[in-house]
């Protein structure tokens, strides 16, 4: 099983506000668009959040039960409140992990990162399907890139878990792909929605 695990327990700072409640010009909030982008590709789906977001928690718990009751979907969406979440990034996705133990490998997205294309994750996925079959690559790391730049969603085999639980700081998942170069698969792509995310109010598309 491949899973995603979608980073949202950040305290946007420099939003100067909640911008994973932020409105989307298609009515959904920041956050809901990129649990809708992964559910779109993958049917295990990790929301990882603040230690305190019990009531949001709740919200888009009801929020994605009635969605998928609605279009009788058979998604698996878990949100959970990582405790070591204001310690930094890396300390969410390490508390996030280990809910993802079953996993063969976690795709982990950023939550303010909606706008990549489901095309991009499908390609990811099949990309690291391709490497495990063909035995070129027993434990890839696939990450995307616009040019030279390297962008999210990344995929990580489950051969990293152990690492990334150990993971610290405010750097995400960084020093794992550094620990890695061979195993690292640097994938091409024209997807301006891997590298752009949403850090102040005027990054949000204005409504039409």
């Amino acid at each position: 099983m491949i899973g995603a695990i979608i980073l949202a327990a950040g305290s946007s700072q420099r939003f100067g506000d909640d911008k994973r409640k932020s409105r989307l010009p298609n009515g959904d909030t920041l956050l809901e668009a990129t649990i809708h982008k992964a559910t779109s590709c993958l049917s295990e789906v990790l929301v990882v959040l603040r230690a305190d977001d019990h009531a949001f928690a709740d919200t888009l718990a009801n929020t994605f039960a009635n969605n998928l009751a609605t279009r009788h979907d058979n998604h698996n969406i878990n949100f959970y409140l990582a405790p070591d979440s204001a310690q930094g990034m890396a300390h969410s996705l390490a508390n996030g992990i280990s809910q993802a133990q079953d996993w063969e490998a976690a795709l982990v997205m950023l939550g303010d990162m909606p706008f990549v294309e489901a095309n991009t994750i499908e390609t990811i996925l099949n990309t690291y399907t391709a490497h495990r079959n063909q035995n070129t690559n027993p434990a890839p790391i696939i990450v995307p890139c616009l040019g030279e730049k390297l962008g999210h969603p990344v995929l990580f085999s489950r051969r990293y878990f152990a690492e990334i639980a150990n993971l610290i700081g405010d750097r995400g998942a960084r020093p794992v792909i550094d620990a890695h170069p061979g195993n690292l698969v640097k994938l091409p792509i024209t997807d301006n929605g891997v590298i752009l995310d949403i850090d102040r109010p005027i990054d949000l598309p204005a409504s039409d």
